[in-house]
């Protein structure tokens, strides 16, 4: 009996067909949505290429959104929850790391976040150019946790001896374009060495060679 009236329960939750289909227009046109922002920036993306691509109608769209600035904010809001969510996946691994290895990991959740996403750093990019509400709505709801999870690390680096005293946000931004460009702009990359920067073989080395640069003598006393 009592599992009975458990599995109503279960199907009563369950999204009905109408829903389901709301998830699935609301899925293709972000997702749609983040490959073009990441591309073309935010002026540069039409809604009815964002309708083309993602196969919804333009009024479709916009009855889910409102309007491109709010599909634009959706699909930051999501994409920044995948990289973080990536990130955090790191925790239990960075709970009992120390000295290098430490540092190791954290390389390793930041980079292979960018890596699996590299439409978020392609649209803070985009946006970083030029003062807008945009960008100020990015960095205070998203980018600045982002920030400082980072220089919570460089923080602790700083107090071990193995990254020099300067101010926080200067080397996030010095430690980011490190971890980062090679990434973002993984195109020119290719035409410069033939090597795929988004490949898993790369971005170990790429790892490696950031922490060598960062932290050199940590691997003179490895």
């Amino acid at each position: 009996m009592n599992d009975a009236v458990s599995d109503e329960g279960t199907a009563s939750r369950r999204p009905g067909a109408r829903e389901l289909q709301r998830i699935r227009t609301r899925t293709a046109v972000i997702d749609a949505a983040i490959e073009l922002f990441a591309q073309r920036g935010f002026d540069g993306t039409s809604l009815p290429a964002i309708a083309q691509a993602s196969g919804v109608p333009v009024p479709l769209a916009m009855y889910h959104f409102g309007s491109k600035e709010g599909l634009w904010r959706e699909a930051v809001a999501l994409l920044c929850g995948r990289v973080e969510e990536h990130i955090q996946g790191f925790a239990s691994q960075l709970a009992g790391a120390q000295g290098l290895e430490f540092y190791r990991i954290a390389a390793r959740a930041h980079i292979t976040a960018l890596a699996a996403h590299p439409e978020y750093m392609r649209i803070l990019f985009q946006e970083g150019t030029q003062h807008s509400d945009r960008l100020e709505w990015l960095v205070a709801n998203h980018q600045s946790r982002l920030s400082a999870m980072q220089m919570a690390v460089i923080q602790r680096a700083q107090a071990e001896g193995l990254f020099p005293p300067m101010d926080l946000v200067h080397a996030k931004f010095l430690v980011s374009g490190m971890f980062s460009l090679p990434i973002v702009l993984a195109p020119e990359y290719s035409i410069a060495t033939g090597a795929d920067s988004l490949a898993a073989d790369f971005i170990e080395q790429h790892i490696d060679a950031c922490l060598r640069l960062l932290f050199p003598n940590a691997f003179t006393r490895e």
